[in-house]
């Protein structure tokens, strides 16, 4: 009879103990899920940039976990900057001591105007997809509001896409005449700021107030509904892709 060799239990030698091998482990993977979602991040962002408003929610339909990371992605983006222009024009809101105001904020988010604000005024939430219950899906350039029923329309940091004209002339429709337009975007995205400003005022808005914080790293511009779109398609409206680099 052959003798039959006993099999052996390979044992894992852990220099420094296993517990503290098993951290070193889950950190490293951490560490690579980060760098995934971060790759992620960029791709879908850079994506954005490139479509219009239709095809950025059939994007996010086709794929619903998409925007789940992108937001996520957003948020820690938001966490670097010096400030957040949402938090200055919240507060440029509640300076207006004005009850019943009727807000439509575009490319919301987590809806935090509607959150803060819906004590004192009534705020419209809308993004390509809901994130919870006080946002309504739906793509910028067809909003479900009646003509001229808001007083004040904001889009912070979400003019995105390749059909900004199209986001304008339904901020205009929707927009009471005199209400106000908010316009909060990161200062390197503007290729010739005075040619924007020009480009929306050629939409039917007049500016009112350009404000640059923290080191001119956003530009908040405000403007007030002065009449009918009057130039659908105005050169100048356009600003660059607002690209994260690579950590």
């Amino acid at each position: 009879m052959q003798n039959k060799k006993k099999s052996r239990i390979r044992k894992t030698n852990y220099p420094n103990g296993p517990s503290k091998n098993v951290a070193v482990d889950r950190q490293e993977m951490n560490s690579r899920e980060k760098k995934i979602d971060s790759s992620l991040f960029r791709y879908i962002n850079e994506q954005l940039y490139t479509m219009n408003g239709a095809e950025a929610m059939e994007l996010f339909r086709k794929d619903s976990k998409a925007f789940k990371l992108y937001h996520k992605g957003y948020q820690m983006q938001a966490k670097k900057w010096p400030c957040n222009p949402l938090h200055i024009i919240i507060q440029w809101i509640r300076s207006l001591k004005r009850d019943g105001l009727v807000i439509a904020d575009l490319g919301c988010g987590n809806a935090t105007i509607a959150e803060t604000l819906s004590h004192t005024a009534t705020v419209h939430s809308f993004d390509l997809v809901a994130v919870n219950d006080r946002v309504t899906a739906c793509d910028m350039s067809m909003v479900p509001l009646h003509n001229e029923s808001v007083d004040i329309v904001v889009f912070c940091l979400s003019l995105m896409g390749t059909n900004l004209n199209e986001y304008l002339s339904e901020a205009n429709r929707i927009l009471k005449k005199g209400g106000f337009l908010k316009i909060a975007e990161v200062a390197s995205r503007f290729i010739n700021i005075k040619q924007f400003v020009h480009a929306v005022t050629k939409m039917g808005f007049v500016l009112s107030e350009k404000m640059m914080k923290d080191g001119d790293y956003f530009v908040i511009l405000e403007f007030t509904k002065a009449g009918k779109v009057v130039q659908k398609q105005p050169i100048g409206l356009k600003l660059k892709p607002c690209l994260y680099k690579k950590r």
